[in-house]
This record gives C-alpha cells, structure tokens and sequence, in this order.
C-alpha cells in the first residue's frame, strides 16, 4: 500500500508539474481575452512540426530551427489574433469554430507531410537517463520538465503580481472598458498575451518530445487535458490552474499505478471534474481575477 502511495505522490507530482505547461497558456487566455480558444491545439503539433519542417526542408540545425519554430508560431498568433480574434470577438460561435479549424488544418497538414511512418524525433534531450527514487524509476528529461513548470509557472506569478504591465493585464482581465478608460493599451496586450501563453506550450513539448509519443494528432490530448484543468482552476485563474494541474498528475497517475488502466487517464480526470464542478460550479478559484 505504502508503495502505490509512493508512486503516486511521485508520478502525481512529476505529471501535475508538466501539466502546468500545457494548461497555463490556455487558462490565462480564458482570463484575459475571455474566449475558449479551442485553436490552442494547434501549437503543440506545431512545435514539433514546425521545427522538423526547418530541419528537414531547410536542412537547419536545431537550435536555428527552434528559432524558426518560435519566429513562426508568433507570426501565426499574431495573425489570429488580427484577423480572427480581433474581428469577430463578439461572435462567439464564428470565432470558436474559426479556430477550430485552425487546429485541425495543422494537425492535418502535418499529417499529410509527415505521417506517423515519417518518424519524427527532436534530441532535444538535455539530461539523458534515469532519476531512482526508490522503486519509482522517472526520465530525467521529464524530471527536468517538471521543475521547468514550476519554473515558469512561479515566473508567470511574479509577472502578473509584480510588473506594471501585468498588473495592467489583470486590469484588463477585470473589464475591458474601465481599462480603455484608464488609458491601458488593450489591443497591444492581447497580442501581447497571444505571444507569452506560447512559451509554456513550446518549452514543454520540446521537453517532452523524447520520451513522449510524437504523432499528428497529439494537440487534441494535450488540449483535452488543458480543459479539464482550466475549468477545474476556474477558467483564467493561476491559483486554480496550480492545484488543478497537481489533481489531474495525481488522479493520472492512481489510473496508472493502482488501477493499472492508463487507457482510462483522462475519463477519470473527467469524472474528478464533473464532481468537483457540482460541488463547486465556479471551479476551484474564482475565475474573475488571474490570481
């Protein structure tokens, strides 16, 4: 008994704590611009895609195709946001399915220049072997992960806390006109904010890509469990976000290690959401304020 506690806490940690790069973009876009951007799946295949498509068509090296990646991930946010987002914010059903197809584009196109057969893989391996704690064996890749969540989720915080223009951000996620009255530039923080919610998804797919499975459609498993976690949180609040991320790592890994039935991962976080959500419809924090 004991044991499966022991993994659990360990496995429920190093998963809740890589979680946080796949919700934390999602969930803070949820705050700020108020939207369910179900286009956010498109970044995770794009992060692997897109930098193979550098290396491979353009025969860069990593890093300069990482770069690429980034430049390209950005252009592409900000033309979202110009021509979708901006436009057709007060149409809520247009922009939604807009965006959805955004994603399913990507993962499509990715599909057809790269199938599964294809054999994508990124070294971006930056420690290799294992971490022993006991009987609980852990890549360290995803031990780095997990502690480059934390890392960057605790940056995440002391920017919005600490910074005027994250402040201005939470001035912003609180209503748009008061902060227009205030003279706050709402326009360059939403593109502002379409940038930054890429870095956690980035760093964390480039992370994981050598121990995780790589394939054309992955954004969709990835997107699930950013949903589950931010309307856990409460949608767009980063304290929520946080225990959230750390409920579904340890409800994943009880389904892993205790139920042995890693196929049902996400039903039981579903399950675990829609219990809490009746007890707590708001979610687990307040979902008018970013922290």
């Amino acid at each position: 008994m004991w044991e499966s506690v022991f993994f659990i806490l360990i496995y429920g940690f190093i998963m809740g704590a890589i979680y946080l790069l796949v919700a934390l973009g999602f969930s803070l876009i949820c705050g700020v611009l108020r939207i369910f951007h179900l286009g956010y799946a498109y970044i995770f295949p794009l992060t692997i895609y897109g930098t193979w498509m550098f290396m491979r068509e353009l025969g860069l090296g990593l890093i300069p195709s990482i770069v690429g990646m980034v430049l390209l991930q950005c252009l592409i946010s900000f033309l979202i946001y110009r021509f979708l987002i901006k436009k057709y914010l007060d149409d809520e059903m247009t922009l939604l399915t807009a965006l959805l197809l955004i994603a399913l584009i990507v993962e499509q196109a990715a599909s057809w220049r790269y199938p599964i057969q294809e054999g994508v893989f990124l070294d971006t391996t930056l420690i290799d072997g294992i971490v022993q704690l006991g009987s609980a064996v852990i890549p360290t890749q995803l031990v780095i992960g997990a502690f480059a969540g934390l890392a960057l989720t605790a940056g995440f915080v002391l920017f919005f806390v600490k910074s005027k223009q994250g402040l201005a951000i939470r001035a912003l996620s609180q209503s748009i006109e008061s902060s227009r009255y205030i003279g706050i530039k709402v326009e360059s923080l939403y593109i502002f904010m379409t940038m930054i919610v890429l870095i956690p998804v980035i760093v964390g797919m480039l992370i994981v890509s050598p121990v995780w499975m790589i394939e054309p459609a992955m954004g969709w498993n990835y997107m699930t469990i950013a949903i589950l976690i931010a309307v856990l949180g409460g949608l767009g609040n980063i304290k929520g976000t946080i225990i959230a991320s750390f409920l579904i790592g340890v409800t994943h890994a009880v389904m892993c290690f205790v139920v042995g039935e890693p196929r049902f991962m996400n039903l039981s976080a579903l399950v675990l959401v829609m219990v809490i959500l009746v007890i707590r419809p708001q979610g687990l924090a307040r979902s008018e304020t970013l922290w």
